[in-house]
Parts: structure tokens; sequence; C-alpha cells
């Protein structure tokens, strides 16, 4: 027999409007307000903002600023860090990026999708590249980072489609130079689940003279290249419906 939800205990059900909390903190792209949080949950603001405080008190979620809203807490992004280095497309695609470094004489990086953008959980530095650095935890944002770019598009959120189509039918990588107004420049490959949504990106970073125009052929057939190993190991045959076929 189903038990009632009215039924259980209220400890578990206080657990259970968490997780509804936390959840619709995940859906959304910016600060929830606790009327938004209300109406979705079909709850009394009330009831809401007392679990709110909760969360607040606890590290889970935090005010946005100037009174915008609720975010996820700073204790949430840590424990989110956690899982993501421990996470197995992390540990496969470690020896890839080592590969695609000594290959190519560039810095690998490794991204995983973030709320706004692709952060960097793998970063593989060339020590000849004194001016390359980029730490984990670095977040890429739009519209110039390649990385981010693939992540918005495979997950269908507002950015230039047809620039990023056009260069994965073309190239089968994205890429930009001065992606971040610092000189340098990146190419980026998608890497997807078994589902075919975006699990994560890997490519280059590198100077932007190396990507302006456009990128030499070998450092794009790395690229890809490791892209593809990584994506057999991971999740072999899986692809999403929104890439495009390859040109010629």
């Amino acid at each position: 027999m189903t038990e009632n939800m009215d039924e259980r205990p209220a400890s578990v059900k206080s657990v259970e409007v968490t997780v509804r909390i936390l959840d619709s903190l995940t859906d959304s792209f910016g600060p929830v307000r606790v009327t938004d949080l209300a109406r979705d949950l079909g709850m009394t603001k009330a009831r809401v903002s007392r679990h709110l405080q909760t969360l607040t008190r606890l590290g889970l979620v935090d005010r946005a600023p100037h009174g915008g809203g609720y975010v996820f807490g700073r204790k949430l992004l840590k424990f989110g860090r956690a899982a993501i280095y421990r996470s197995n497309i992390v540990e496969l695609a470690r020896p890839f990026l080592r590969v695609l470094r000594d290959r190519t004489g560039h810095t690998a990086v490794q991204t995983l999708p973030a709320r706004t953008g692709a952060m960097v959980v793998t970063a593989v530095p060339n020590e000849f590249e004194p001016g390359v650095v980029i730490q984990p935890g670095t977040l890429l944002e739009l519209p110039k980072s390649p990385a981010a770019r693939l992540t918005a598009f495979f997950e269908r959120q507002p950015v230039d489609a047809d620039h990023v189509r056009a260069n994965l039918a073309r190239y089968g990588v994205d890429f930009e130079a001065d992606a971040r107004g610092n000189g340098l420049g990146g190419i980026s490959a998608p890497i997807f689940d078994s589902d075919g949504g975006i699990a994560a990106t890997i490519g280059l970073v590198l100077s932007s003279a190396l990507v302006d125009p456009v990128p030499g052929d070998d450092l794009i057939r790395h690229v890809r290249d490791a892209a593809a190993r990584i994506q057999a190991e991971f999740a072999e045959g899986a692809t999403s419906p929104l890439m495009p076929p390859r040109e010629g």
C-alpha cells in the first residue's frame, strides 16, 4: 500500500520540501523569489520562508544581492565541487588531457556544465607556457568562451546557435581568439552522456594568435581525437541530436 505523504513523519516531509526547493533553484537560471517558490511548490509563503531560513542558516542557500531572491549557498557549491572532482568523467579524462597537452604543447582543459557557463575542473598546463594559467573552479562565461557556448548550445540555452553550429559542422569544434580579454584563445569539443546531453567539454587554452582567424588543422585534429577517445570510453556511440553532420 502506498504511504500517504500526510502520514509521514514531520522530519521526512521537511526533507522532501528541502529537496523540492533545491530542485527549483537548480532549474532556475537566476535568483528565485519566495513568492515564485511558494507558487511552484503549492505551499504558503510562510512555510517556504521557514524552510529557506533554515537552509540559509546551514549555508545551503544564500540571499541574492539586493534582496533579489535566493540562490545556491556556499556549502552546497562546496558539495557540488566535491562530487564533480570525484565524478567518473573527470577521472576518465585525465590521461587523455595529458596526451593532448603533450601532443600540442598547449594547456589542456576539461569543463563541466555550470549554471551560467562552463566550469574548469581539470587543467593540464604546459611548463613552457608560463603565461597560460587557468585554475580548476574557474567559470568560463558567455558569450566568448567556446566551452560555455557549447554548453549553452547543447542545453538549448540562449546563444549564437548559428555560429556554434557552423563551427561544429565545419571543424567539429568551437573556438575563439582572446576569449577572456587576456590574449588567450580557446578550442573546445563536446563530450555527451549516454542520453545525448552534454556531459563535458575538453580542449586547449593557448595564444590567441594560434586561433585567429582559425586554429591550425593539427590543433583541431588533436582536440577532436581526444574528444572521440574520451567519448568512446565514457558513453560509446553517444551523440546529441543537435550535433550537426560534418561538412565534406
